[in-house]
């Protein structure tokens, strides 16, 4: 048995390199006789590899490499051909106007094969079951159905306001706990305790290894998918003993709610949400009852995360910019007053904060990946099928052409909407949603939540650099993770009531309950 494992381990190794040299020439063949040139890239090695940045790739394709090579930058990789689109002009021409050709999905051999995500239909292929998916979900989350869900989202940012007010050291976890509280109401009909509940620390488990290895290409198993028969023990297969203890946690996140729905419909003492209204039309049908169980396990993913970011990387804002706090807080005070706020409330530089936390740091900088379905020609260009397509949404975002000082923290950029079209910069950052077909079909109500809690903090707190053990200013430094989901790095600040109106304000929303 010993000798037989040795003699499988041997043969894989020594083929390793042959294949890389087969799929480079199987690459060279099929896009041989096209009489086009491939875009400008980096110099390949003979095996199909060239040097690309392991980390915040976004950065490097953006400025360095946008330099060099352009807003078209074609670089291959073990026989794997991938296109960097740089700027929202070659997104724009490729993934809305030639959305036949660039709406599908790369195969994500590490997340959805190996790490158990294969129900997140965002990495589905684009075709009829992706679609039923999306048709779903759009159903309960569409434009006309908004303001049935702000009573959820109203309720959870009072227990937020009310959790920093008890800890406001602990604010990262708060604002986990909120966004998770949200998208499992609506979801699942599920109610969150005010302090601690198991489904936060059961999203951070799962959604930790989605932003480790949600870059396609950070393991060498999506350039080959047929490394996943690697077995676990052999050397060098730490990425399958990674994807094992991800899954679980994968797995469970599915699972528990689902389980948790089935059972409180059996009692009958299950709350109306999407997933008991879906389930009782399903019926018996098991294909339906997938995709109800897949789209509701994909809000609780979304929600739990990108929404959440966004609202931590506002805590940092605000911490570095209290000028624009303040100018917020008058916006507050001038048109509601001493109340909390509704959504019917008006309030144009609060909105100018959230497309501005939209545009600073998107949460997905790498977009998700889009793979053609055929070959095309761009520019005089040929772009072959089946080519794993980056939109570099960061580099988008922080185009100086486009958005002046981009590194710069400004939601001034956006009050002058009618003047930013005639000159042609600051758009709305749409493209932190994605892109045509295959953009975020929950980005009005994600945008709604995130704009509920900007503004009730800001009615009640202010946020302030924190002191170190001399007394002096700690001042953060506005860094971000370096993962295909992108949160603020770790930071020091101070989240305060900003009067004993602002407790009583804050109390009586424990009252209203």
């Amino acid at each position: 048995m010993q000798v037989g494992i040795l003699a499988t381990t041997s043969a894989a190794l020594v083929a390793v390199p042959s294949l890389f040299v087969f799929l480079y020439s199987c690459t060279l063949l099929r896009t041989k006789g096209y009489g086009l040139p491939l875009p400008p890239g980096p110099r390949v090695a003979w095996w199909g590899n060239a040097a690309v940045p392991r980390e915040r790739q976004w950065i490097a394709y953006a400025q360095e490499w946008r330099e060099r090579y352009g807003d078209l930058i074609y670089v291959h990789m073990f026989g794997n051909p991938l296109l960097i689109l740089n700027s929202a002009e070659v997104v724009a021409d490729l993934f809305e106007k030639r959305s036949s050709v660039y709406s599908s999905r790369p195969i994500r051999t590490m997340i959805v094969e190996l790490m158990g995500w294969g129900w997140l239909f965002s990495t589905l292929p684009y075709g009829p079951w992706w679609r039923r998916h999306r048709t779903l979900f759009h159903n309960h989350f569409h434009a006309n159905t908004l303001s049935e869900y702000h009573p959820i989202q109203i309720q959870e940012t009072h227990t937020l306001l009310r959790n920093l007010l008890e800890s406001p050291d602990r604010f990262r976890y708060y604002i986990r706990r909120w966004g998770a509280g949200i998208v499992l109401k609506m979801a699942y009909g599920h109610q969150m305790a005010e302090e601690g509940d198991d489904y936060v620390s059961l999203a951070d488990r799962a959604l930790e290894g989605l932003a480790k290895a949600g870059i396609f290409g950070t393991y060498m198993v999506d350039y080959i998918p047929a490394l996943k028969y690697v077995p676990a023990w052999m050397p060098g297969a730490s990425f399958q003993r990674k994807a094992m203890e991800w899954k679980r946690s994968v797995d469970e996140m599915v699972e528990r709610p689902f389980q948790m729905v089935k059972r409180a419909m059996s009692d009958g003492t299950a709350s109306s949400c999407f997933m008991t209204t879906e389930l009782e039309q399903a019926g018996s049908d098991p294909e339906q009852i997938q995709i109800v169980k897949d789209v509701a396990a994909t809000t609780y993913t979304a929600g739990a995360d990108t929404t959440v970011s966004t609202v931590a990387s506002f805590i940092l804002a605000m911490t570095l910019h209290p000028e624009i706090a303040r100018k917020a807080q008058n916006e507050l005070a001038n048109n509601i007053g001493t109340r909390l706020p509704q959504y019917t409330d008006s309030l144009p530089y609060i909105d100018c904060i959230c497309w501005e936390l939209l545009r600073w740091n998107p949460v997905t900088p790498l977009g998700l990946a889009r793979s053609t379905t055929k070959h095309d020609e761009y520019r005089g260009y040929l772009i072959p099928k089946g080519t794993t397509v980056l939109p570099n949404v960061w580099g988008i975002l922080h185009d100086p052409k486009v958005y002046p000082e981009p590194l710069a923290f400004n939601p001034d950029r956006f009050l002058d909407a009618e003047g930013n079209t005639a000159a042609g910069i600051n758009p709305l950052p749409q493209a932190a949603f994605g892109f045509g077909r295959r953009m975020c079909p929950g980005n009005k109500i994600a945008f709604q939540s995130v704009w509920m809690a900007v503004a009730s903090i800001l009615t009640v707190y202010d946020i302030t650099n924190a002191f170190d053990d001399e007394g002096n200013n700690v001042i953060p430094k506005p860094n971000f993770t370096p993962a295909a989901l992108s949160h603020p790095e770790p930071f020091l600040c101070q989240i305060k009531p900003r009067s004993s109106h602002a407790i009583a304000l804050i109390r009586q929303t424990a009252e209203a309950l």
